[in-house]
């Protein structure tokens, strides 16, 4: 398939990267809360956390995902507590959190495509994790972060999906007219909302017709 973009942005659940989203989250935040019940309630903790991404994806673009997060989170618990478990998340992920590579494939056809392009690339997943994840899960499909020109985490970016300012964050940091990026995702309405800007929509369903 040839592409006449000169960008093209993946999503990376259900898109690069393979799994039962519903299952793997279901063990992301069992495992997370398990890892911080010294701290605090897992089902507690799992569910203030549900509350903050909800909250925040309508907020303005002042600060990063990160830095909102972090704000919402203390006003949750406090400042104390919110550092320990900043702290305690970051370790999450240096060490529980490689379990759950388990639930994961690699979608093959279209990482080998993505590979061959010769245009700019972006890894276009909702930033609702912070980069060592982000990086983690990329890494467990067998892609580098040398292979994107931009990759959306936590700490870097303002917005998140489906908001039209996220695409726009995105077209703006590749130095590209966003009618001249296509997105590549799972989600018709996260994914899809690249529309509201100007950008192309694939669905990944529709790639891999093509790809066949």
């Amino acid at each position: 398939m040839e592409n006449t973009k000169k960008a093209v942005l993946f999503d990376l659940d259900g898109t690069l990267l393979l799994s039962d989203e519903k299952e793997f989250y279901t063990a992301y935040f069992g495992a997370l809360g398990n890892f911080c019940k010294e701290l605090m309630n897992p089902y507690k903790l799992v569910e203030k956390i549900q509350k903050i991404m909800k909250e925040i994806i309508m907020e303005d673009g002042k600060l990063t995902n990160y830095e909102r997060f972090l704000n919402h989170l203390t006003q949750e618990v406090g400042s104390d507590l919110a550092k320990k478990l900043e702290d305690r998340f970051n370790a999450f992920y240096l060490t529980d959190f490689n379990k759950l590579k388990a639930l994961t494939l690699p979608n093959e056809p279209l990482i080998n495509w993505m590979k061959g392009l010769k245009t700019k690339k972006a890894l276009a997943t909702n930033p609702i994790f912070p980069k060592i994840a982000i990086v983690k899960r990329m890494n467990w499909v067998g892609l580098e972060e040398n292979e994107f020109d931009l990759i959306t985490v936590m700490e870097d970016f303002h917005y998140l999906k489906p908001r039209g300012e996220y695409y726009l964050e995105i077209s703006q940091k590749l130095g590209v007219d966003p009618h001249e990026c296509l997105m590549i995702g799972n989600d018709d309405m996260l994914d899809g909302s690249c529309t509201k800007v100007g950008m192309e929509f694939k669905h990944v369903d529709e790639m891999k017709e093509e790809l066949e």
